[in-house]
């Protein structure tokens, strides 16, 4: 058996300029970070060697790869033969949550198949081929942050140039600064999962907007500040360009926010020591990324449904070869 664990991430700014419609014009840049909230995949042999069986939220049990209606895995079964094996993935926080759990879920899956048939394939090369498969193939109107963050792990300011290219430069913090951020940040559920690619495709075609590609050339205008509040620490301005990311991104489409994520964030925002935040991933629902001194974060998690989470510094990795 081969179990591969691969985390989630946070976005903290600079999200939309990751697409390629935007990267490929004007450059793109964004800060954000692998949490130690993970997506796991077990691969082993199964018993009938012209079958595969596939588990997630639903079973799969086919006897063609052209059956699987996972269209990840149906992807991936083009570059990786899965006949013959029982793949199964469990993750911590379920799918529609902003954390790219569908980025998560690819790169882990590259990541575990690669390994099976001994290529040693680099982080990039793994962050490539997820991208290709979600982007390329599969046509999801989404960035490539998500994959890097997926591969690579930490906290990082990773850069999209005009060529395609991508530079993920890391964020260097001192371990005891590392644990007072993560003390200061909290995940408050907002709504229910939802269905992403309708949200981003929307605002993948906005984009050509004058008024939107304004808005996202300001949202990638707050990387170097929230770089410069990063290394010094300063989590009330962390806050202050959170919350003003969100007023820019709640901007792009109407389906980014509704009533009951701005009535929620407007509460929230109430609470003595509450710094800023924003909603993750696309909008409509998930998490909000909140920012705040120990008392507001004792009492945004008495009154909400929350998570607290860490830095994961190692992206995917291998953790069961048996």
């Amino acid at each position: 058996m081969i179990g591969v664990k691969t985390p989630f991430r946070v976005s903290f700014a600079g999200g939309s300029s990751d697409i390629a419609y935007y990267y490929k014009k004007y450059g793109g840049k964004v800060i954000s970070s692998s949490i130690n909230k993970y997506m796991f995949h077990f691969i082993n042999e199964y018993r009938n060697k012209k079958e595969t069986l596939i588990k997630y939220s639903r079973t799969e049990l086919i006897k063609d790869k052209r059956e699987i209606k996972h269209p990840i895995v149906r992807e991936i079964s083009k570059l990786y033969n899965i006949k013959g094996l029982d793949i199964h993935s469990i993750a911590d926080i379920p799918k529609g949550s902003g954390l790219a759990s569908s980025s998560a879920y690819t790169v882990g899956l590259i990541k575990g198949l690669s390994y099976l048939n001994n290529k040693d394939l680099t982080k990039e090369e793994i962050a490539q081929m997820a991208c290709m498969v979600e982007i390329d193939k599969l046509k999801e109107p989404i960035g490539k942050q998500d994959q890097y963050a997926a591969s690579y792990g930490g906290l990082n300011l990773i850069k999209f140039n005009k060529d395609d290219t991508v530079s993920v430069k890391r964020i260097k913090i001192s371990k005891e600064n590392l644990i007072f951020l993560s003390s200061s940040f909290l995940l408050v559920k907002v709504g229910k999962s939802r269905n992403a690619s309708k949200i981003l495709g929307i605002q993948k075609e906005n984009i050509k907007d004058e008024e939107v590609l304004n808005n996202i050339h300001e949202i990638q205008g707050l990387v170097e500040p929230m770089f410069s509040a990063f290394k010094t620490v300063d989590i009330k301005k962390i806050g202050e360009i959170l919350t003003y990311n969100w007023e820019l991104k709640s901007s792009l489409t109407n389906l980014t926010s509704n009533k009951l994520i701005d009535q929620m964030f407007k509460d929230i925002s109430k609470i003595k020591g509450f710094y800023g935040g924003k909603l993750l991933g696309a909008g409509g629902s998930g998490y909000f990324l909140i920012v705040g001194n120990q008392a507001a974060i004792r009492t945004i998690s008495n009154k909400f449904e929350t998570i607290r989470f860490s830095f994961d510094f190692k992206g995917s990795e291998v953790i069961i070869d048996s």
